[in-house]
């Protein structure tokens, strides 16, 4: 597209790939050391009794988890460990949206405020259908989620999603295309001399490595004391890691 967005699964990373993680604390550096691709198209929206959701005309769908259809008390974007396999792990991935009429507004971590407002503008109400903030077939088509909204999903973090129907006329049920990479990764530890010196070229970019933001724009979301202890990292700036390895 030539605003800039692209299908999101031009930016999954390859085993051995480097890449930091911005976090509220700062970032935590990692090696992917293997990745599993997760797809789920479609997608039909449910509650989670496992209720079809569809939307009557003009009409709003309240805060709701991704609900898997065979159990709806399992969550599809939920990791519910901090490590597994012996390694941290994270999702990283993007949502397609169908049919046009509807707007899909995320919130991560749930409750939170909804990303995409101007900064003097008053908080986005999905239930009035606002015209920003939203995520739709416009800007990521269910035939190829693109990274308008590029989603890095911690362990222990739900993520809600509320829905506007914005057709005066007609009923909708929304339709979703998720795709993901689930990455089990190396956390790099800035103590380790061999470490230092590649988080040091990887802050520098003097290596090929890609920066992922957890959480929206601004805000990077917090780590959080069970997942920085048990990844056992040691968020740093961008300048304290630059001196690294010099």
């Amino acid at each position: 597209m030539e605003t800039g967005i692209v299908p999101i699964y031009r930016k999954f990373l390859q085993n051995n790939y480097l890449f930091s993680l911005e976090f509220k604390e700062g970032h935590v550096f990692g090696r992917v050391i293997r990745r599993r691709i997760c797809h789920y198209r479609p997608y039909p929206l449910i509650d989670k009794a496992g209720n079809a959701v569809v939307l009557s005309p003009s009409s709003h769908q309240t805060e709701i988890r991704l609900a898997d259809p065979r159990n709806p008390a399992d969550e599809i974007l939920y990791l519910d460990s901090a490590t597994n396999a012996g390694y941290a792990w994270i999702m990283h991935g993007s949502i397609g949206v169908k049919p046009p009429q509807i707007r899909m507004y995320p919130r991560f971590p749930e409750g939170k405020d909804i990303p995409g407002k101007f900064p003097n503008l008053s908080p986005i109400r999905p239930s009035s259908g606002d015209s920003f903030g939203y995520v739709s077939y416009d800007v990521s088509p269910y035939e190829e989620p693109t990274d308008y909204v590029e989603y890095v999903i911690p362990p222990l973090t739900h993520i809600g999603f509320e829905f506007y129907n914005e057709d005066p006329e007609r009923s909708h049920q929304p339709v979703l295309n998720i795709l993901f990479a689930v990455y089990w990764f190396q956390v790099l530890k800035p103590e380790e001399p061999a470490h230092a010196r590649l988080i040091g070229k990887i802050a520098r970019r003097e290596v090929p490595a890609a920066f992922l933001t957890v959480g929206f724009g601004e805000t990077p979301m917090e780590l959080g004391g069970p997942v920085m202890e048990a990844w056992n990292a040691k968020p740093l700036s961008l300048d304290e890691a630059s001196e690294l390895g010099r």
